[in-house]
């Protein structure tokens, strides 16, 4: 029987059970796959600016979009 299990948990829990049933004779651990850190929202805005300002970014040097200079964006702040 395979079976996948996700644990939500502490890494010391994470690592002790790991070690526990890595101790048995009739368990095979295939693979270990980390899962992501959970992102609070302000790290989740950020994140999401972060990739918008690199799309932009990249269209502007792809010649898509036109870029304003740097005076023009002082002015108006």
């Amino acid at each position: 029987m395979e079976l996948t299990i996700n644990i939500n948990a502490q890494p010391s829990k994470i690592d002790a059970f790991l070690n526990f049933i890595k101790s048995l004779d009739f368990i095979e651990v295939t693979n270990i796959k980390k899962s992501e850190e959970t992102l609070n929202p302000q790290q989740k805005k950020f994140k999401k600016k972060l990739f918008n300002a690199l799309n932009e970014l990249k269209e502007a040097r792809e010649g898509k979009v036109k870029l304003g200079n740097l005076d023009d964006l002082l002015n108006e702040i």
